[in-house]
């Protein structure tokens, strides 16, 4: 998959937070945003994962605008974990990583053998599985 940010401009009370970035992603690359506080790089993540709205340009999975997706269509494909949370269930590991085979299944029924194995293996390609049975508020910001 290509994540592709192309001219994303973000305006609020006419002000740009985020001014005609422009960033590509390839698969299995790590891209990190650096910057000064109030520089925009967490609100260029915020479009990405579509809590906010670009006010122009664009924010493209494999050359799709993802605002021209359904909410769960790109749930599928691109979701976040953010360090600050104002959550204060204290999900496992495990059952947050759950959480993301939401969008792949339908109604509201547990996960099958295959689901869990989906999920071990992705906590084991990402070195977290022994993570699994900690509480996400137990966790560091880097953990989380």
């Amino acid at each position: 998959m290509i994540l592709s940010l192309r001219d994303l401009t973000v305006e609020a009370a006419g002000r740009a937070l985020v001014d005609r970035l422009t960033v590509e992603v390839a698969t299995g690359s790590v891209v990190g945003l650096v910057g000064p506080n109030g520089s925009g790089k967490s609100t260029a993540l915020r479009c990405v994962y579509r809590a906010l709205r670009p006010t122009s340009g664009a924010v493209l999975l494999d050359g799709t605008d993802l605002t021209s997706l359904k909410p769960r269509e790109s749930a599928r494909s691109i979701a976040a974990l953010t360090q600050e949370s104002s959550t204060e269930l204290d999900f496992t590991v495990e059952e947050l990583v759950a959480l993301g085979r939401t969008p792949h299944a339908p109604g509201n029924r547990p996960l099958t053998a295959r689901e869990r194995e989906l999920c071990r293996r992705a906590m084991d390609r990402l070195d977290v599985a022994h993570l699994a049975d900690r509480g996400v508020l137990t966790l560091s910001g880097g953990e989380r």
